[in-house]
């Protein structure tokens, strides 16, 4: 891969016409900015002379579900898709998410931010790609819901908003750590991610 990266995609909004707490003691004992010293990812010779593709193609056999985060700036949705959101704790109610340094999510995210997750349904693929910068002519607009003064993606499959109590330094990507103040769901089929493609789940 030559050249200099391009940065994911994301989208902005209208916001118009759409219908904290502390983070606990002993949070955030690494800097921001202590960066370990780099070293060598060991790769087999099989899998390509760029070292940082087949690191890719490697982690894109982890299946995921398939995110949009969101946060409000001004009257605008700024939103992204995004597969790198995990769970860290149920007492105290924590989530985290994984952003690139370049985009500009990153650059509206800091500590005591707020910002939705919508866990996308089998169906919400075009979405998906709507957020991730490959929007088809006739995919309709998305439309949102404000819980906490954060929007949400109609029709999800599952809800969170965070207060951001920790941000961290991840390489390419800033970590943030998120208090959940709101949290919903409802029955229905995830939208899965795997091997840089869409899947879904399937009876054996």
């Amino acid at each position: 891969m030559n050249g200099t990266p391009t940065p994911p995609s994301e989208f902005d909004l209208p916001l118009s016409g759409t219908a904290v707490w502390a983070g606990p003691e002993g949070l955030g004992d690494s800097s921001f900015d202590d960066v370990p010293d780099e070293q060598t990812v060991e790769l087999p010779a099989d899998h390509g002379d760029d070292p940082v593709v087949a690191l890719r193609r490697t982690l894109g056999m982890f299946a995921t579900g398939v995110t949009i985060i969101t946060t409000r700036e001004s009257d605008k949705v700024h939103g992204m898709t995004a597969n790198a959101f995990m769970s860290v704790s149920l007492e105290p109610p924590l989530v985290l998410i994984s952003v690139d340094r370049r985009t500009k999510m990153c650059a509206l995210l800091h500590e005591g931010r707020n910002y939705g997750v919508s866990v996308l349904c089998a169906t919400q693929s075009a979405l998906s790609d709507r957020f991730a910068g490959r929007a088809a002519k006739d995919t309709p607009d998305p439309r949102f819901e404000v819980v906490h003064d954060t929007p949400l993606v109609e029709g999800a499959l599952a809800h969170f908003v965070a207060n951001i109590n920790r941000s961290y330094w991840g390489g390419d990507h800033s970590l943030f750590l998120g208090r959940v103040e709101y949290a919903r769901y409802s029955e229905g089929t995830p939208l899965l991610f795997h091997g840089g493609r869409y899947e879904r789940l399937g009876s054996v």
